[in-house]
């Protein structure tokens, strides 16, 4: 773990030190990805079975593309019931979240002789790549899709080396009551869902969070669809004072450094006790975890500890990390809220840690990463929606504003455009 105090350096340096560059340094392997997809692109359904035979079933053939309905039915049983009923439980909810604080049709503006408005209209068909034994994933994509209205929505989910696929997947797949689902996974299934091939048709939307290979295809890909957003490793910055329990922010960095490689856990604090207190916690209670040897290797990569002046200064970091996660665990986390800008997900008090919105709460949690929380929101039912535009206008409303448009039209060389509405007028 680094240490880093504002008292030693500016918060833009200590930003500088503990941000990491997003997709840098990617030549050879967006070079892969690029021959991927133009195998797809080339050779459809031949290039899925040989890159699907390459990385992940040896004997894969393209027959078996598909996931059977009996497979997913099956799902069920192979769960059990405490996973299926928690499964169902969270779906519930993620459901519920979404219908609440889905996008309203908006307020016409009406003026004399014209009426102006939008109306949405979900997406038709929306693909959805779930990392392997991820079924939560797979709930936060597809609720949001559903409560939107999307009608069609295919899952891409990599095989295991015998062909047979996540029971914990299907099962999320059969809960969210979706029949199509296909064994691919990396960047031939996000070109499969972009570019159509014999066997998986193309898609207008393709979301969900994957590896470095699923985020490069989406890359490529971006505006020739629509594209959720380019996901890196997870990160979560806290901001905590005295108040904070050293254990529950101990707990909390390595929950998110248990997604491996290239987290970002930064703690920021107004007191020097519970920095150290954590630094000890975190090592104590790693050294009961499973995966404690590679956790050491990616917390000294990873993980900070930034002491700062007062609650001010710490929302400015924050705000200059723009973190996937952001947990406020003061006193009084309302007061802080205000001055947060940039972050995914914000999680109020010692009872909200990051693991509720992970699988339980409703919010999605494909939030943005690297950064990207500074133009960039979770994902959501308006991920799902596009808007067009409604205007209607009399002819006396062209008389009166006619000469206006008119002028705007010829003083940028459109005279056919003016010439339009002169005729509505004469």
């Amino acid at each position: 773990m680094r240490f880093f105090s504002s008292r030693e350096r500016s918060l833009e340096r200590i930003a500088k030190h503990i941000s990491r560059p997003f997709l840098a340094e990617e030549a050879e392997r967006e070079a892969s990805v690029r021959a991927i997809i133009e195998a797809v692109r080339q050779r459809d359904d031949e290039a899925l079975v040989e890159f699907t035979r390459r990385w992940d079933w040896p004997d894969f053939t393209i027959g078996r593309v598909r996931v059977s309905t009996q497979e997913i039915e099956h799902a069920q049983s192979q769960v059990g019931p405490k996973l299926w009923s928690d499964l169902k439980r969270a779906r519930r909810r993620i459901v519920r979240y979404h219908r609440q604080v889905r996008p309203h049709v908006p307020s016409e503006m009406i003026e004399p002789g014209a009426r102006l408005g939008e109306r949405f209209i979900p997406l038709e068909r929306v693909g959805i790549y779930a990392p392997a034994g991820l079924p939560s994933s797979l709930l936060m994509a597809v609720g949001p899709a559903q409560v939107a209205g999307v009608q069609e929505i295919a899952v891409c989910t990599p095989p295991q080396r015998d062909g047979t696929v996540s029971s914990a997947t299907l099962a999320a797949a059969g809960v969210c009551g979706l029949t199509e689902v296909y064994r691919l996974g990396g960047a031939q299934a996000i070109a499969a869902l972009t570019l159509g091939t014999a066997s998986v048709r193309r898609a207008d939307k393709v979301v969900g969070p994957g590896n470095i290979y699923v985020t490069l295809a989406k890359k490529q890909f971006y505006g020739a669809v629509g594209i959720d957003g380019l996901y890196g490793p997870s990160e979560v910055v806290i901001i905590a004072d005295e108040s904070a329990k050293s254990k529950l922010v101990a707990a909390d960095l390595l929950a998110q450094g248990e997604h491996g490689p290239g987290f970002l856990g930064v703690l920021i604090t107004t007191s020097g006790t519970l920095r150290q207190a954590v630094a000890a916690a975190v090592q104590e209670q790693m050294a009961e975890l499973p995966h404690a040897v590679q956790m050491r290797e990616w917390f000294a990569a990873g993980a900070a500890l930034v002491l700062v002046r007062n609650l001010e200064e710490a929302a400015t970091l924050s705000n200059s990390l723009a973190p996937e996660h952001l947990e406020l665990m003061i006193a009084r986390p309302r007061r802080l809220l205000p001055k947060i800008r940039h972050a995914g997900a914000i999680f109020l008090g010692s009872a909200s840690p990051v693991a509720v919105g992970d699988y339980y709460a409703g919010p999605s949690h494909i939030l943005p990463t690297g950064r990207t929380a500074r133009f960039s929101s979770g994902l959501g039912v308006e991920d799902f929606l596009k808007r067009s535009h409604i205007i209607r206008t009399s002819r006396a409303w062209l008389s009166e504003h006619g000469p206006a448009i008119k002028c705007l039209a010829r003083s940028e060389g459109l005279e056919a455009h003016a010439r339009a509405v002169e005729k509505r007028i004469q």
